[in-house]
């Protein structure tokens, strides 16, 4: 699938939003919210290669917006750099902070401590030193209306996170942030409109992705 075509002439803007790549909490299967991990050699290829399909297929973009955490800002790098743009970092953009539980297995915390169960019931539960559910979604759902009220008419693209994102579109598409049949893989573009209010116009993309077995 190549990208939705983007009228010149809209007052609508259009965000090409990506995963960043592979990390080693991805291939763990742990939490790596706050915690600052870069991308895996593998990681690294699907940032190139996510940056050559969107310089091949999304052109015009007037910015790339990231996380700043190193694995959104190195896959934004990698998207940047064959469009002549540099990533614009936006701490709104990062991923959700578990604090205490950070760097738990994904097994832990769902069988142990329950969270997404918990997270479904309360909207306001948090980990200790942790973000609740809520406060990620206003937190991303609003950055993302943001940039788009900032770019009337133009295309941006924005790197950010799995657990957010699916947060976020969930609260900006169904007004409930529990949606949790939205999570992108690493380095899948989805495309959202705000026209004004958020429409998904693609979803999870990765036909330009290399295999897991590229040396």
């Amino acid at each position: 699938m190549t990208s939705t075509t983007h009228d010149p002439n809209s007052s609508h803007a259009l965000l090409t939003i990506v995963r960043h790549g592979q990390t080693s909490a991805n291939v763990d299967g742990v939490w790596h919210g706050s915690t600052n991990t870069a991308l895996t050699d593998h990681g690294r290829r699907q940032a190139a290669a996510v940056g050559a399909h969107i310089a091949a297929n999304y052109q015009p973009i007037a910015h790339v917006y990231a996380s700043p955490l190193d694995r959104a800002h190195q896959t934004a790098q990698a998207i940047a750099t064959p469009l002549g743009l540099t990533p614009v970092l936006d701490d709104e953009l990062v991923e959700f902070d578990l604090g205490d539980w950070e760097g738990m297995k994904f097994k832990e915390l769902t069988e142990e401590k329950r969270l997404f169960q918990n997270m479904s019931a309360d909207p306001h539960f948090a980990p200790h030193g942790g973000e609740s559910p809520k406060q990620v979604g206003d937190r991303l759902a609003g950055a993302l209306t943001r940039l788009a009220a900032a770019h009337p008419g133009e295309r941006i693209v924005v790197v950010s996170h799995g657990a957010a994102l699916t947060i976020a579109l969930g609260l900006l598409l169904d007004d409930h942030y529990a949606e949790w049949n939205r999570m992108m893989k690493n380095c899948a573009i989805s495309e959202l409109a705000f026209a004004p209010e958020a429409e998904l116009l693609s979803f999870n993309q990765r036909e330009h992705l290399p295999s897991e077995n590229t040396t």
